[in-house]
């Protein structure tokens, strides 16, 4: 009281000035107190105002100002020098005689003057038994109306308040330690006989400058009890916040008056977690949930004022959970937990903690480690749970909720920031064991993630079970179709989450004795093991053991092959990637490349096992996941090798073998290349397949292949031994398939081959180029459909057709030309046992320049025979056969019989006879006259019979002749009309002019040569006239230089011929005839007619000599070696 009563002198001039109701309070207040004997006397007059007021029990009864003065005066005794200001005050006694004491508009203020406190309303029972012993002391008290301020600094401390901005009445490190000062106010005297007090009304701000919120709770009470030294006190508060929901809190608090050792419980009712999480240090993880809490708290304080152990039961409602704004937030429906708080081992007891949520639904239990929480800040968050009824679906990832058995995870969770650490997750589902780990961090842009899970083992079905079909669906889909039949091991798993970044996800699993689908359209992989794995975008499969049993029956062994989804994220058409390695049979590889979509060999005609041999292969192949691919949607290639290749189909008939070649390809097609060996014949090759919609598309095969007459024996062509020596090279070209026969085309320079037709003397040395190409069709019915050769002179071209069991049917060639001298169309057809004919339908023959070799026969096989029908059998310049027919054997030279027209006019019969490597001619006709005018040799001849012998001479277009013509007449001869009107031989002259001079016999030699005849000997004599006769006849510039010896009258004048040459009489004038043989110039020397017929040769000239380059004449008989057909013929004068 002293203490007030300082502080008011000094504030006294700062004092308002008071009512004079109060100036009285205090004046009496100051005069000392009344003696107990007037107090016990105002009681006694109390009693017995309220004895006499038995009339008026329940009744209010305005309290006069005796009694207001006294009222207050007792009032503010028991305030410890606060001052009291009320308006009103009535005196209410109800039933039982019971007063009660009713103040309104009460404000207390402090020693200073300044308002701490406002009620609308006090009132106050008093306690009969004292007062009936002279003290006033209350019963019950009740206020209402009161704001109260509760405020906790940064350090933790507690203040109290009755009104806004007011200075705080009471202070304390806790609340705890602030309950307990309240036992200060019920152990004083004047509140000995309190049983209650009760503050309805009341408006709660509480302010935690820590937090920095403020928390209202209006219409709430507190309600103090006392019974036998034991105080409890409960409180309720309805909190406004601005939500849709109101929030109540009500307390508890019972102790032992004046000791520290209390018990209490809160139970809330919609509390936003937050709220929760913001004043219980320990509840504190309660803070990232935005969900309203309902439940209950039990708990103590000891003797020595710590907090012991807490229970509490709490109901979470929907929510979800979001430890900031921009963390995306997890719902769930509701939640629960019991748990026991342990402040002496900071640790968190869960005796149940049941969710249920949208995402899944689980019970457990665990213990909590707590760190920091005696600092007011919880830290660390450490606990290990045990789950059971596990149901897990987190953003309806699954079609339907996960169910596992139970789990164990021990965790770590900080709160600034938000930081959950999964150390170990073991989750048991029936056999089955999942090992999880991880972290989740709550960062100011949103949630980060990492997390890592492994497996064991499982089935591939039970695999998808725990895969979510949203989650990486492309990988999901591809296992869920194209996974079977499967031991799955050894499964890991990696999440990570950035804020504003995709998820990148990685997992990796092994499987073994799988069957595995890479492509619809194939045969699967079966019995294979490897791995599967899936980092960010990319998902790979890797066979590390499997092979393949194709549509033929054939095992590909495919160890190495992968199937990859290089951007999962693509949502559309993703692509995917095969990688091939696949080891096996030509057949069964061949069986895969002819599936669909495109059946590359059944579109080409060619059959899967078009080969046999091993093939390695590499390749990728890059398709769309999508429906119904195309071959246009498709992108692939591979490399590989086949060993030990054969194939009978490629060629049919023919066996192409090779020890290795190469294979590729890709969408435009197969490529096989290397060495190989057609049947016997080296060949360096490539083959390719086209691939493609469209027509049937034929492959090729291209490359060099060596020429020689093992590659004829392998065609069996069947030309004759020795045609063909040496080595070439040719450059090949096969067409196969395609619905189309084989066609083989074949060029070559011919470099290094041998080639001869020793029959028309023709060949090709090694070292010299040619030109030679081929095109032809293998196989039954087949045949070269064309061929071409230009070499040393010699060209052909034509076709040439296969007999049935192999050999040479029919080489029909449209042209054949060999130096100048031979051009003809010509078949060389094939005999049944050998060997072959020739047959010429054309063409002309010159045999000037002829080279007809010495004949075939030899070599193993017999000659060929010539069946010709030349256009124009040339012979010398100026003579020359049309329509030529002939038959001619050609074993030891070309020889037979032959017709024709000399130039177009005389019919001529023959024979060739073989003369080493050329031919001799004998020629006849019965007209003897036509032969000479057709020939140009003297057109004035008529009739008569005619053998003409032509031998060939060294050189090519000389021949040495014999002739003998029989019964010839001539007639108009210019040159014969000269030479007798030079005689003087009337007679004969009119005689030519007739029927012409008749000659008997005319006989010569004579050398036949290109543009020239030189007669070396000749005589022509009849019954009028002999002659002889030599010289040459230019055929090219048809001029003469002939001499000789003309005897008329021949009949008689032939006595003295056997002194003489043939032709002359004994009596006979020489003679020389030069210049044109239309114009000739005859000079006749008179004189040698005088001479007799020995002497004559005095006057006669020298022989005329051989043309420029003749050889001389070989020294032969008179009739050829080989008998002709013409020889010896009845009757004929020899």
């Amino acid at each position: 009281m002293k203490e007030s009563q300082t502080r008011s002198a000094e504030h006294s001039q700062r004092r308002r000035a008071r009512t004079r109701f109060v100036r009285r309070v205090r004046r009496r207040r100051r005069a000392g107190r009344a003696s107990l004997w007037a107090f016990r006397g105002f009681l006694y007059l109390l009693v017995l105002a309220a004895f006499s007021a038995l009339m008026v029990v329940g009744q209010r009864i305005h309290a006069p100002d005796w009694l207001r003065e006294r009222v207050a005066s007792r009032i503010e005794r028991g305030l410890g020098g606060l001052q009291l200001e009320f308006g009103d005050v009535n005196l209410i006694v109800h039933e039982g005689w019971r007063p009660r004491l009713r103040l309104s508009d009460v404000v207390l203020r402090n020693a200073s003057g300044q308002e701490i406190a406002r009620l609308n309303d006090a009132s106050a029972s008093v306690a009969m038994r004292p007062l009936l012993r002279g003290r006033l002391q209350p019963k019950r008290i009740s206020l209402s109306g009161a704001f109260v301020t509760l405020r906790r600094d940064a350090d933790g401390n507690f203040a109290l308040a009755f009104l806004d901005g007011a200075s705080p009445l009471r202070e304390a490190p806790s609340l705890t330690q602030l309950i307990e000062q309240a036992d200060g106010l019920f152990l004083r005297p004047q509140f000995s006989a309190l049983s209650a007090l009760r503050v309805d009304s009341v408006t709660l701000a509480y302010e935690d400058v820590g937090q920095g919120r403020t928390w209202t709770a209006d219409g709430g009470f507190v309600q103090a009890t006392i019974n036998d030294g034991s105080l409890r006190v409960s409180t309720g508060f309805s909190l406004l916040g601005g939500r849709s929901y109101a929030s109540t809190v009500e307390a508890n608090y019972t102790s032992r008056i004046g000791l520290p050792d209390a018990r209490f419980g809160i139970s809330i009712e919609d509390l936003p977690a937050q709220d929760i999480a913001a004043q219980a240090p320990a509840l504190a993880w309660l803070e990232v949930l935005r969900a309203p809490i309902s439940g209950a708290l039990r708990g103590s304080v000891d003797g020595a004022g710590a907090l012991g152990p807490v229970s509490a039961t709490l109901q979470i409602g929907a929510g979800v959970l979001q430890p900031n704004p921009r963390t995306k937030p997890i719902p769930f429906s509701d939640a629960r937990t019991y748990f026991t708080l342990d402040p002496a081992a900071q640790a968190l007891d869960f005796n149940e903690v049941a969710i249920n949520s949208d995402w899944g639904s689980a019970r457990g239990e665990g213990r909590a480690y707590l760190d920091g929480v005696e600092t007011g800040r919880l830290e660390t968050l450490e606990a290990q749970f045990r789950l059971t009824d596990l149901q897990i679906n987190p953003d309806d990832l699954f079609t339907d909720p996960l169910a596992l058995e139970r789990a164990e995870v021990d965790f770590q969770l900080k709160l600034d920031p938000f930081r959950l650490r999964v150390g170990r997750m073991t989750v048991w589902d029936e056999d089955r064991t999942l090992r999880l780990s991880g972290g989740l961090l709550a960062r100011e842009d949103g949630w980060q993630l990492s997390a890592e899970g492994s497996m064991d083992r499982i089935t591939p079905a039970q695999l998808l079970a725990y895969w979510p079909p949203r989650l990486a669906p492309k990988p999901r889909d591809w296992v869920t179709k194209n996974l079977t039949a499967a031991q799955v091991s050894d499964i890991d798993l990696a999440l990570r989450l950035e804020p504003g970044q995709s998820p990148v996800m990685h997992a990796d699993f092994e499987f073994d004795e799988a069957t595995v689908r890479y492509s619809r359209h194939l045969p699967p992989l079966t019995g294979a093991a490897g791995h599967a794995s899936l980092l960010d975008t990319r998902f790979t499969v890797m066979a590390e053991r499997g092979r393949v049993i194709t549509e033929s029956g054939d095992e590909i062994d495919a160890a190495g092959s992968a199937f990859i989804i290089p951007d999962i994220g693509i949502k559309k058409a993703a692509p995917g990637i095969l990688r091939l390695q696949g080891a096996g049979p030509v057949r069964g590889v061949m069986s895969m490349l002819d599936a669909p979509p495109d059946p590359i060999l059944t579109r080409a005609n060619l059959p899967v096992d078009l080969a046999e041999g091993q093939v390695t292969l590499t390749g990728t192949l890059a398709l769309p996941l999508k429906k119904r691919v195309q071959l246009e949607d498709m992108e692939f290639h591979f490399t590989g090798a086949i060993d030990d290749v054969r194939s009978e189909v490629l060629v049919p008939g023919h066996v192409v073998r090779a020890p290795r070649l190469s294979v590729a390809g890709d969408q435009t097609g197969v490529v096989l290349e290397g060495n190989a060996f057609f049947g016997e014949v080296p060949l360096s090759a490539r083959w390719r397949q086209p691939i493609g919609k469209g027509p049937a598309s034929r492959s090729r095969l291209t490359g060099q292949i060596e020429v020689g007459p093992e590659l004829l024996q392998e065609l069996n062509v069947g030309l004759p031994p020795g045609m063909v020596r040496g080595r070439g090279v040719a450059e090949l070209s096969v067409g196969i398939g395609g619905g189309a026969p084989v066609r083989i085309e074949a060029d070559s320079t011919l470099q290094g081959l041998v080639l001869a037709v020793p029959q028309l003397g023709w060949s090709k040395p090694a070292g010299r180029a040619g030109q030679f190409s081929l095109s032809a069709q293998p196989g039954p019915g087949g045949g070269i459909e064309a061929i071409s050769l230009q070499a040393a002179g010699l060209r052909l071209a034509g076709s040439i057709a296969l007999a049935d069991g192999g050999g040479l049917e029919r080489a029909r060639l449209s042209r054949l030309t060999l130096g100048n001298w031979l051009d003809v169309p010509i078949d060389l057809v094939g005999r049944a046992g050998g060997g072959l004919d020739i047959r010429v339908r054309g063409g002309r023959l010159d045999l000037r320049g002829a080279t007809f070799g010495p004949g075939g026969g030899g070599g193993g096989g017999p000659a060929p025979r010539i069946d010709a029908a030349l256009d124009r059998l040339q012979i010398t310049e100026s003579i020359a056969l049309t329509g030529f027919r002939g038959r001619f054997e050609t074993a030891g030279g070309l020889g037979g019989p032959f017709s024709g027209r000399v130039n177009g006019q005389t019919e001529v019969q023959g024979q060739v006879v073989p003369r080493g490597t050329r031919s001799a001619v004998v020629i006849q006709s019965g007209d003897a006259g036509g032969v000479f005018r057709a020939g140009g040799i003297l057109k004035q001849a008529r009739g008569g019979s005619l053998r003409i012998t032509l031998e060939p001479t060294g050189a090519p277009g000389f021949f040495d002749g014999q002739l003998r013509a029989r019964n010839t007449r001539i007639q108009d001869a210019p040159a014969m009309a000269a030479l007798l009107n030079a005689v003087s031989v009337v007679g004969l002259i009119d005689e030519m002019s007739g029927q012409g001079i008749q000659f008997a016999e005319i006989d010569g030699r004579f050398r036949l040569s290109p543009g020239q005849i030189t007669i070396r000997e000749g005589s022509a004599v009849g019954p009028s006239i002999g002659l002889s006769l030599d010289g040459t006849i230019d055929t090219v510039r048809k001029r003469l230089n002939l001499r000789g010896v003309i005897s008329p009258v021949y009949l008689l004048n032939a006595i003295g011929s056997v002194l003489t040459r043939r032709g002359e009489g004994m009596i006979g004038f020489t003679y020389r005839l030069t210049g044109s043989t239309a114009q000739p110039q005859v000079w006749v020397n008179p004189l040698s007619g005088l001479a007799p017929g020995p002497l004559r040769e005095i006057f006669r000239e020298p022989p005329p000599a051989s043309a420029p380059g003749d050889p001389a004449p070989p020294e032969r008989p008179d009739e050829p070696d080989t008998p002709s057909i013409l020889d010896n013929r009845p009757g004929e004068d020899r």
